[in-house]
């Protein structure tokens, strides 16, 4: 997400200016590959480039393919097939054992920022959509020709006929609700049609409940992934912005009134680190009960079990699916011991939360290191 967001403001720093840029997007990938189908790099018409579309192995490739496209304004897709030893004949020595299309256009499209500025909306409303562009196109439907759906609203787009709404219509609805991105193929009067049906949803927001020094770090690589990070702490001499530079808020807040002063939505991650027992048991004494996607906290398994025992006293005892969320001992075992390398368990924990993996050694994973 960091990576697109990046994208997304060099693209509105180019707009403004008046002047384009060329943009390449990953339409499909078989095999292996380092980035996935919908992975995006622009090239402004400096040589600067924002985003990766691989390991480095393409990049340079694409950006002397992009000049024609700067120059004419006319798509062009670009097939690198690394399946065997004779991908070398690109100059390139992928070795990856896959094929990668990839789709280069100018952006912006359209007077109104086309789909880029779309995708811009999307983030900065934090509503899930569902983006269709043709990579491989047929009749009279061109090239780059895209349909779109965010959720709570009907397709809209600039693909002509009611085949689309019959076809690509239950791809889109199923994209919004998986947070899956896909390829498909549409028939259409003209012939078949390949598409990427893209599914571009906002990081969660990241409540980080206690403003110590240890939060500096987690705070700091959470805001480098591309989270919208917040942080909330009962001390003032704690919550201040100069601490957490890049968080959205830094608020000061009594945990007894957690819910009157921030009250983090159910779609939030929540991490409790005050390293105050009293505190740390107000704070779950208000979030325990919610369907949080994630909820951690930071402490020994038996003082976390101390807590839950104390809440359950009072009534406070989460369903087994609630507790399930909990993750007490927040974080991943990677041995941590320092305050950078606990925060980067805490977020591989949440990482693999939200892509719904086990954290485990990718070695001993059967599947591919990109499947579900």
């Amino acid at each position: 997400m960091r990576d697109l967001r990046d994208l997304l403001a060099k693209f509105e720093f180019v707009r403004s200016r008046g002047e384009v840029a060329a943009l390449a997007t990953v339409m499909g990938v078989v095999g292996s590959a380092y980035r996935r189908a919908g992975a995006r790099m622009l090239l402004a018409s400096d040589g600067t480039r924002v985003g990766l579309v691989s390991g480095g192995c393409l990049e340079a490739d694409l950006m002397e393919r992009a000049r024609p496209v700067l120059a004419t304004g006319r798509a062009i897709t670009v097939t690198y097939d690394a399946r065997s030893d004779q991908d070398l004949i690109f100059g390139l020595g992928l070795g990856c054992n896959g094929t990668v299309e990839v789709l280069i256009e100018r952006v912006p499209e359209r007077p109104d920022g086309g789909h880029l500025a779309l995708i811009s909306r999307c983030l900065h409303e934090r509503r899930n959509l569902a983006l269709a562009t043709v990579f491989r196109p047929a009749g009279q439907v061109p090239l780059t020709a895209r349909c779109w759906q965010l959720d709570g609203e009907t397709l809209a787009g600039e693909l002509p006929g009611d085949f689309v709404a019959a076809q690509i219509g239950p791809h889109m609805d199923a994209v919004l609700q998986s947070g899956r991105t896909r390829n498909v193929t549409i028939e259409s009067p003209g012939g078949p049609l390949d598409l990427l049906v893209e599914s571009i949803r906002p990081l969660p927001e990241l409540w980080i409940l206690g403003a110590g020094p240890d939060a500096q770090p987690v705070a700091r690589l959470a805001v480098e992934l591309g989270f919208d990070v917040n942080v909330a702490d009962h001390r003032m001499a704690f919550a201040r912005r100069e601490h957490f530079p890049g968080a959205s808020r830094v608020v000061v807040c009594n945990p007894e009134r957690l819910a009157e002063t921030v009250d983090p939505d159910d779609g939030s991650i929540v991490l409790v680190m005050s390293h105050s027992y009293a505190n740390d048991r107000a704070y779950l004494r208000t979030l325990l009960m919610r369907s949080f996607i994630y909820l951690g906290l930071l402490g020994p398994r038996q003082r976390s079990e101390r807590i839950l025992a104390e809440l359950a006293k009072e009534g406070i005892e989460p369903s087994s699916e609630l507790r399930a969320r909990l993750h007490a001992p927040a974080g991943l075992d990677i041995g941590a011991e320092t305050p950078e390398e606990i925060a980067l368990s805490i977020l591989s924990e949440i990482r693999a939360e939200l892509a719904a993996r086990s954290g485990g050694r990718l070695r001993d994973r059967n599947a591919p290191i990109h499947g579900g």
